[in-house]
């Protein structure tokens, strides 16, 4: 018998470290989060959702990511959007853009997240573990630890931890879907469903790819030069006149080349957009309760949510993120509020209006930052030209909302100070 599968090759097995929630409401939609600070594509989270016809569909924030899960469990439709978690003590906020609204309350942990606590990490996350704990899965929670998944694909869930959830509201689509429930009917996206009882569970995924890793071949060593085939050298001599003579080495290193400077490019975006995300959010903590923060605090979220999506990009073309680029994005925008503006101490008039024209400025960026990699979805298959279409317009509908405040601001700005001026 073959260790590797047919051919000698070697399955690969890929490993999610994060936290699964699931939840049922009254309206009959059950929801589950995926929640992956680590994994082979990044951090990233995503949201299956089942309503009561049983229509299902997948939440993903990149195009690469939508077409693992997709291939890894069964779904009816699947959207690609911005998906964002934040975690506040006991609440988990999530975010999917539009599309989603879900707030979570986390209770304590019982019986069940002690005794998954007390196994060793490094037992838990081994697929063989789950021998052991899917006997008891099935009879306490209802739930399976491993099986077939899509795709000819093996799953092997090791729990590490488990608390109750206690309280919920999303909204989907413009729908409120109730209070909390159980989770049931159960979800049928892969070969087994959450806990019956919300439950926010800590884990370790690993999924078996049918994707073979081709082993390495032997080759014999040469004993001269072979016709057809260029001598075996252990340095390339330089090329004086002429073309080089291994044309696939330059079209490499040109390819090289051209994926440093949007990596630069990229990263510069990234900082201008962390940037933005604490210009939008301070402009609207300093206009809550007035009509102008009404209008910017939706733009401030969607402007984060942006910021989300470029980084989901930055991750399926593999760049890396440049942390000091980051860390002078954000202490730029913190110099900049510290601008004269005819006022010590309190705002004034002319603060917010220079506020939403670094905004408008910002977002123009950022518009330009889209259209440029919208270009290059002709060239590169990673980029999901659809998103990147819908973040465009995302951004003109958020231009024409700054600039229609920021004329506004300035009318009253410079008529309050022909008023005051002697």
């Amino acid at each position: 018998m073959n260790p590797h599968g047919p051919g000698g090759a070697r399955a690969a097995r890929l490993r999610f470290d994060g936290w699964i929630a699931g939840v049922g409401t009254t309206s009959g939609t059950r929801l589950v989060l995926g929640h992956w600070p680590r994994s082979p594509f990044g951090p990233f989270s995503d949201v299956m959702v089942e309503t009561p016809d049983g229509h299902r569909t997948l939440l993903a924030p990149t195009r690469r990511i939508a077409d693992f899960v997709a291939g890894t469990y069964a779904f009816d439709e699947v959207r690609v959007v911005p998906v964002l978690v934040r975690v506040t003590g006991d609440h988990w906020s999530v975010d999917a853009g539009p599309l989603l609204r879900l707030r979570l309350a986390v209770g304590r942990r019982g019986l069940p997240g002690l005794l998954l606590r007390a196994v060793p990490g490094a037992l838990a996350g081994r697929p063989s573990w789950t021998a052991v704990t899917d006997p008891l899965a099935r009879v306490l929670l209802g739930t399976r630890t491993r099986g077939t998944a899509g795709g000819g694909r093996r799953e092997w869930y090791g729990a590490r931890d488990l608390r109750l959830i206690t309280g919920a509201t999303a909204v989907h689509e413009g729908r409120d879907l109730g209070r909390l429930s159980p989770v049931e009917p159960a979800v049928r996206f892969g070969f087994g469903s959450t806990p019956r009882t919300p439950s926010l569970v800590r884990v370790t995924t690993t999924v078996g790819t049918a994707a073979p890793v081709a082993p390495r071949r032997r080759t014999r060593p040469s004993t001269g030069p072979r016709r057809g085939l260029p001598r075996p050298s252990p340095r390339r001599r330089p090329v004086m006149n002429g073309p080089s003579p291994n044309r696939a080495l330059a079209s490499e290193s040109a390819r090289g080349t051209a994926m440093k400077l949007l990596a630069i490019y990229l990263n510069d975006h990234l900082a201008g957009a962390t940037a933005g995300v604490e210009r939008a959010a301070h402009l609207a903590r300093a206009t809550r309760g007035s009509a102008l923060g009404r209008a910017v605090a939706p733009v401030a979220a969607e402007i984060r949510e942006d910021r989300a999506a470029l980084l989901g990009i930055m991750r399926d073309l593999d760049v890396s993120v440049r942390r000091y680029k980051v860390w002078a994005g954000w202490a730029a925008e913190r110099a900049s509020r510290l601008k004269a503006n005819g006022r010590l101490v309190r705002r004034s008039p002319l603060s917010t209006m220079l506020e939403l024209e670094a905004l408008r400025m910002a977002v123009e960026g950022k518009a330009a930052g889209w259209q440029t990699l919208r270009r290059l979805t002709a060239t590169d298959d990673r980029l999901d030209p659809r998103l990147l279409d819908d973040l465009l317009e995302r951004a003109r509908r958020q231009q024409d909302t700054v600039e229609e405040w920021r004329v506004r601001q300035a009318d009253t700005a410079l008529r309050t100070a022909d008023r005051v001026t002697p």
